[in-house]
């Protein structure tokens, strides 16, 4: 019994890991569409220049005729008497096409033509067992074909007869001079060839680009990667087709954002509340919000957090400290002019006035300027004394920071954080990636909770697999992808 339930682990593994192929080459062809294109351009190239030719048209001459030798009765092949004998019929058939193409066939000719070259391809068939050949020249020009058959009519006896004896002709059908040519030669099809092949190999060369490529696909992935719960499953959120400018943000103040989406937030504000390494702190809990690369969702998800724990009840402040590129103004609707870290740490004022997000009781600490280098403002004494004095009135600080695997930013602000939430969107950083990331984070001696895979399509399981399975690198709004911001 338990040698079959591990076969069938071990079949549905097999199944689940040609369902991440399978996705994965998708993912890598939306990314890496160019590749096919580029392949299917030069094998169409290569097929036309190895193809063109500047005669495209070719003119054949054809003759059906009768060759006898001297043990026919005849050489009238229209008469009752005529006979032929079928192994001689069958000699006749094997040695008709050596003659012609034999080095003194090809001298009589060019003789016989005064030509050094014989512009034009000979070639015969035979009717087995009837001593009838078909004999038809091939040729660029129409006069040379009809020439060419002539020449070869008239020196095939006297090619033959070392090999046969006394060779004789006898015509069924005279040669005529071609004046319509063969079927134009088209060099589409060897390019259609080339694209196709070219198609097949840039298809070839995304599938092994995307398997060799490691990325998260569900939350057990992240659990063998670095041991880490999974907090919640968000999933894409899709909105009917706008225009750009009726965008609507991903909150769970939108009703649209769906069900899902709000239980997914629910669920991580549970486990947030809950969580025992925040627990062994009275009073406020500083939680920074990160990830591993730009545009993983991460300030949707602490912006959402926040929001959520802010409709519980609990007093709750979010600040930006993405001091590159401040987004949750532009998340949140609001867009007021206002302080943030960089006016505060940069100012000489020690006072300071917080945003209130429309419809929440939810705080908001973002400014309108950016720096290009701040670790020196976020390690210094004043970002402490500002982490100091909003702790004395507040239950939560939600921090959300730059992508710790590609800034620093992140591991500095963990001397004044309790824990962090580690934000992973489904097949986006590649499993190394994520690895150094949140390595680099703990290094600092900051408590991981957990992590959030963000980007997981609605209804889809905790495997992160099956029909229902899907990929975006952001949001989607019909047939229009909203990414999440810039530094996300």
């Amino acid at each position: 019994m338990q040698e079959h339930k591990e076969n069938r682990a071990a079949a549905e593994e097999d199944v689940l890991d040609l369902s991440v192929l399978w996705h994965n080459f998708r993912v890598a062809l939306r990314h890496l569409f160019w590749i096919p294109l580029l392949f299917m351009l030069l094998g169409g190239g290569f097929m036309y220049l190895r193809h063109r030719s500047p005669g495209e048209y070719t003119y054949t001459s054809r003759a059906v005729f009768a060759v006898s030798a001297n043990y026919s009765s005849s050489t009238d092949i229209l008469s009752y008497n005529y006979y032929y004998d079928k192994a001689a019929a069958k000699q006749l058939s094997a040695t008709f096409p050596y003659i012609l193409s034999s080095d003194a066939m090809n001298m009589l000719i060019r003789q016989d033509l005064g030509v050094d070259e014989v512009n034009g391809t000979i070639s015969a068939s035979s009717v087995a067992d009837a001593g009838l050949f078909i004999l038809t020249v091939t040729s660029p020009n129409p006069q040379d074909a009809y020439t060419i058959l002539n020449s070869v009519i008239c020196v095939y006896p006297q090619a033959a007869t070392a090999i046969l004896g006394d060779t004789q002709i006898t015509i069924i059908d005279e040669p005529t001079l071609p004046t319509q040519p063969n079927e134009v030669y088209s060099i589409r099809r060897p390019v259609f060839l080339g694209i196709a092949v070219g198609a097949l190999l840039g298809l070839l060369v995304v599938l092994l680009i995307s398997g060799s490529r490691r990325t998260v696909h569900a939350s057990e992935d992240l659990r063998k990667l670095v041991n880490l719960p999974c907090l919640s499953y968000v999933p894409i959120v899709s909105f009917k087709k706008r225009s750009k400018k009726n965008a609507q943000s991903i909150t769970i103040q939108n009703e649209k954002t769906g069900s899902n989406f709000m239980e997914a937030v629910r669920l991580l504000r549970h486990k947030v509340v809950k969580s025992a390494d925040l627990n062994k702190k009275d009073g406020c809990k500083t939680l920074i919000v990160t990830s591993t690369i730009p545009d993983e969702g991460k300030s949707t998800i602490s912006t959402n957090l926040a929001l959520s724990l802010a409709a519980e009840g609990y007093h709750v402040i979010l600040i930006d400290a993405d001091l590159r590129n401040q987004s949750l103004k532009k998340t949140l609707g609001i867009h007021t002019s206002s302080e943030g870290l960089v006016e505060l740490l940069t100012g000489k004022n020690k006072s300071f006035r917080l945003l209130e997000v429309p419809d929440s009781t939810l705080l908001l600490m973002a400014g309108d300027k950016t720096v290009d280098h701040p670790q020196r403002l976020l390690d210094s004494r004043q970002m402490e004394n500002i982490i100091q004095t909003l702790c004395q009135q507040l239950d939560y600080i939600i921090i959300d920071t730059p992508p710790a695997g590609v800034l620093s930013d992140a591991a500095t602000l963990a001397k004044y954080a309790d824990a962090a939430i580690y934000v992973v969107h489904q097949d986006m950083a590649s499993t190394y990636q994520i690895y150094e990331g949140i390595q680099g984070l703990s290094s600092t001696g900051l408590k991981i909770i957990g992590t959030v895979l963000n980007g997981t399509q609605q209804g889809t399981t905790q495997y992160g697999y099956g029909a229902k399975y899907g990929y975006a690198y952001g949001y989607s709004y019909g047939n229009t992808k909203y990414r999440p911001a810039k530094g996300e």
